[in-house]
């Protein structure tokens, strides 16, 4: 296993899973001749998603394509999915990075290893500083982002979870709510 230290920090291995696959649909905007229908019978499209994982340690291919294989079944079993007849075109997973914190939807995690809120705000922004500078060198050879950021550039978008039930009222950054607490991590939502 590697230990990989970034900016004094314990890096993490993070790895990226993918499916791609056809599904049915009911829009209203169907289009027999779109790059999203081809090959495909009428009403059907094709979709994919794809998401990272951070884990404490790095773990072999076989465990990774059981866990990915795991996250399919339940992702079909899911009422929604169900009701849309999916069928897998491909499926996989691999080794993306070693960083400190890893993006989910809008927001980033790390794991609670008994950082102060100070530390983790330090953390991340360090972190967030790093992947900022990685974008600018690459936009200027190709005008794109090497990693999204989704808005945690804004220190203003910082928050922990929602309070109250109404989006106008978060707890501060960092997010320590029972349900990270549960987990073992610290998120920001941004």
């Amino acid at each position: 296993m590697k230990n990989l230290i970034i900016e004094g920090e314990k890096a993490y291995p993070i790895y990226k899973f993918c499916a791609r696959f056809a599904q049915n649909t009911e829009r209203t905007d169907y289009n027999e001749h779109s790059i999203w229908t081809n090959g495909l019978s009428k009403k059907r499209v094709w979709n994919s998603t794809c998401f990272s994982r951070m884990y404490k340690e790095e773990k072999t291919q076989g465990w990774l394509d059981n866990s990915v294989m795991e996250w399919w079944d339940k992702f079909c079993a899911n009422e929604k999915n169900a009701a849309l007849n999916l069928k897998l075109l491909s499926l996989k997973v691999e080794f993306f990075e070693f960083e400190t914190w890893n993006l989910t939807w809008f927001q980033h995690e790390t794991f609670d290893v008994g950082q102060t809120d100070e530390e983790a705000l330090k953390s991340f922004a360090k972190f967030v500083s790093r992947k900022k500078s990685l974008n600018e060198k690459q936009q200027e050879i190709d005008g794109k982002d090497v990693y999204c950021l989704m808005g945690a550039e804004d220190r203003w978008r910082w928050h922990g979870a929602m309070l109250n039930k109404r989006s106008s009222d978060y707890s501060k950054a960092p997010c320590r709510c029972k349900l990270c607490k549960k987990q073992g991590l610290i998120r920001i939502d941004h």
